[in-house]
């Protein structure tokens, strides 16, 4: 007995060692940590946003910069972002956040439906990165956007990883960054997935605390708080695409937690008072957004592209499970065979969880530590399901799954699959459960594992072969230091890689200059402030840069179309294929008839005949090329009031001569474009 005792003793496992003078006063102050560098951010006007790529397009400016920039640099295949969503923000700061803003085509756009744009409406309540902006400005409530979204992100992540690794500091803390600067977050930071990971933690935390001090009055009425603000704004992204599968492992989780400690704690007529007073209170609120957006929503819901997609799932490659393999190297060379952001994913080591499944999941010991590992694992297997199998068509309907493309559902895969790797880690290193030469065994397969995804997917277009040598070398390196509780070691290398996969994703800028500096851009808005609220048509690729300035636009990016406007010069609908949909809208106007080019699911061309521009209202004119050479047809009169400036650029006002039999003929043309050959491939 004696001989045995000393045994266990000798294979007993060590506790994280750490330095935890340093780490326990940084954690203890992590919240005025977190609060100082928002306001550090704010003082000095910093943002992460890709604007900057505007330089590309137009680069004269009056405050004799080149660029905001101050560390990163642009990215411009995040165009979600520098080209739609800040634009948006930006523009709702210049019309004073309202509900529909009037500068998107002719009839406004709905901005709650526009990527959760600043609205001065109670929905606001469930997206707290965009409170800055009421009492901030434009350019401080951006730079309150990113502080606030990043700083209490990493919280969040931190008080989840707490929950999962039975309060294992240090690996929380390194896993809330890893979380946090994952290539999914910061790729897609202002959009979707940024959004919905923010949600989902914060969820997952209100949850457990809930039941976990359910003894605490305060404690449950703040968590119910906290599910109210969340909640709201989880519902209000309206991108089921990712949105379904996130609420899936959010039931999955609150079920679970429900199981666990519903019996274990004793209700009260507090709880009853809280859940009936939440409940009314999103009801209320999501019945307020049905009554003054149902038109939008039902629009964007009904759109030729993405609306009326549905997926019944099964379509996949294995390598795309492992596409994050690449995420190390995107930051610094762009992918060869898709964009960055269509790669970008969770790291994680599911195949080594799944494989080790016996010797960590199952067993009474530490059992509420092992129900996190058993609901997470659930939802992986739930999601690897539908990405590899799908169900029928009715079914796919009616568990909402008909919104999840598969490629999107591998993201939202991985990102269980990531909490589910840090819940392992904490656990193996806490629980000596997996024989050595298990553990050896685990290695050889994850190094196979990943060798065959590299060699048999795109990714051997992008990697040399001493890449993919090293990738399977340094995985396995990775695995061995969690696997034998070489902590110092993991930490060092996952670390690195985390740097190097998030923190060079986004630029470093200042300001706004990139758009407000411009020499362009302060005429616009000088011509709009003299002559307001007159119809701007913007030629070639600055569509969405006029509206960003609060000035009118009939061209622009829109989640919807505005049907009034073009039935105008569309009254039957018959060319309704084209501009029904997401859509960026690149605009011309030309003597010729009017005609339309679909030039991807998500953009199309239109030329307008010089009687339609006039239907349509248009009064002014942004374009390189000289529009006054139309003037000796007298189909339409051109002014130029500006330009060429340094990129070519012109501002034109046109006027129409009336009665002018010259433009009768304005019938509108198809350009036989083959629109419906196109399918959905991403976005």
């Amino acid at each position: 007995m004696e001989k045995q005792t000393r045994r266990a003793q000798r294979t007993a496992v060590k506790p994280e060692r750490t330095d935890h003078s340093v780490l326990d006063v940084f954690l203890k102050l992590r919240y005025l940590i977190g609060l100082l560098v928002i306001v550090v951010i704010v003082t000095f006007n910093l943002n992460g946003s890709s604007l900057g790529v505007w330089d590309k397009y137009v680069s004269q400016r009056d405050d004799g910069k080149k660029t905001d920039v101050i560390f990163g640099q642009n990215r411009e295949v995040r165009s979600d972002e520098w080209l739609v969503q800040t634009p948006f923000y930006l523009s709702q700061a210049e019309n004073d956040y309202p509900l529909v803003n009037p500068d998107y085509s002719l009839n406004g756009q709905n901005m709650i439906i526009a990527y959760n744009s600043p609205v001065k409406d109670i929905t606001v309540i469930g997206k707290p990165f965009n409170w800055g902006f009421f009492f901030l400005g434009r350019d401080r409530g951006l730079s309150f956007y990113w502080a606030m979204k990043l700083v209490v992100m990493v919280l969040l992540g931190y008080e989840v990883l707490m929950i999962l690794t039975k309060r294992k500091k240090a690996l929380s803390l390194v896993g809330a960054f890893a979380l946090t600067f994952s290539p999914a977050v910061q790729w897609w930071f202002m959009q979707h997935v940024g959004d919905l990971i923010f949600f989902t933690l914060g969820l997952m935390v209100a949850f457990y605390h809930y039941f976990y001090q359910h003894q605490k009055k305060w404690v449950r009425a703040m968590m119910m708080s906290l599910i109210v603000i969340l909640g709201l704004g989880f519902i209000l992204v309206i991108y089921p695409a990712h949105q379904v599968m996130l609420a899936y492992l959010l039931v999955f989780y609150f079920v679970g937690l429900l199981l666990y400690y519903g019996k274990r704690i004793t209700w009260d007529w507090f709880d009853a008072v809280l859940i009936i007073g939440a409940i009314l209170f999103i009801g209320g609120v999501l019945i307020h957004f049905w009554l003054t957006s149902k038109d939008a929503l039902l629009a964007s819901l009904n759109t030729l592209y993405p609306g009326k997609r549905v997926s019944t799932g099964g379509k996949w490659h294995l390598g795309e499970f492992f596409y994050f393999l690449t995420n190390w190297k995107i930051s610094f060379k762009d992918i060869n065979f898709s964009n960055n952001s269509e790669v970008a994913l969770f790291y994680h080591f599911f195949p080594t969880v799944f494989l080790a499944s016996p010797f960590v999941l199952f067993g009474k010991k530490n059992s509420e530590q092992k129900l996190f590992g058993r609901i997470l694992m659930l939802f992986c297997l739930f999601s690897i399901y539908w990405i590899t199998l799908g169900l029928p068509k009715w079914l796919a309907e009616l568990t909402l799954l008909s919104y999840v493309p598969p490629f999107r559902a591998i993201l939202t895969f991985s990102f269980a699959a990531c909490l589910l790797t840090i819940w392992f880690i904490a656990y193996i290193w806490q629980e000596d459960v997996i024989p050595t030469w298990y553990k050896f065994f685990l290695l050889l397969a994850n190094a196979g594992i990943f060798t065959y995804a590299l060699v048999n997917s795109k990714m051997t277009k992008y990697f040399t072969e001493f890449e993919i040598t090293m990738i399977v070398i340094v995985g396995t390196l990775i695995l061995a230091f969690i696997l034998f509780r070489r902590c110092r070691l993991f930490y060092l290398s996952f670390i690195a890689l985390i740097v190097a996969s998030g923190f060079f994703v986004n630029p470093v800028v200042e300001g706004t200059g990139a758009i407000f500096e411009k020499t362009l851009a302060k005429e616009i808005k000088a011509i709009d402030q003299a002559d307001p609220q007159q119809v701007w048509l913007t030629e070639d690729e600055l569509y969405n840069f006029t509206p960003t300035l609060g000035v009118k636009a009939f061209n622009s990016v829109r989640f919807y179309p505005d049907m009034k406007a073009w039935a105008k010069i569309d009254p039957d609908k018959k060319y309704e294929k084209y501009y029904n949909r997401y859509a960026h809208t690149r605009a011309f106007i030309a003597k010729e008839k009017t005609s339309f080019v679909l030039d991807r699911p998500d953009m199309f061309s239109v030329t307008l005949n010089f009687k339609d521009a006039e239907k349509l209202g248009i009064k002014y004119v942004v374009s390189k090329r000289p529009l006054t050479d139309y003037n000796q047809l007298y189909q339409a009169q051109f002014t130029q009031l500006y330009g060429p400036d340094k990129d070519g650029y012109m501002i034109f006002e046109v006027t129409y001569p009336e009665n002018d039999p010259s433009t009768a003929n304005n019938a509108v043309n198809n350009t036989d474009n083959q629109v419906d050959e196109w399918s959905y491939t991403g976005g």
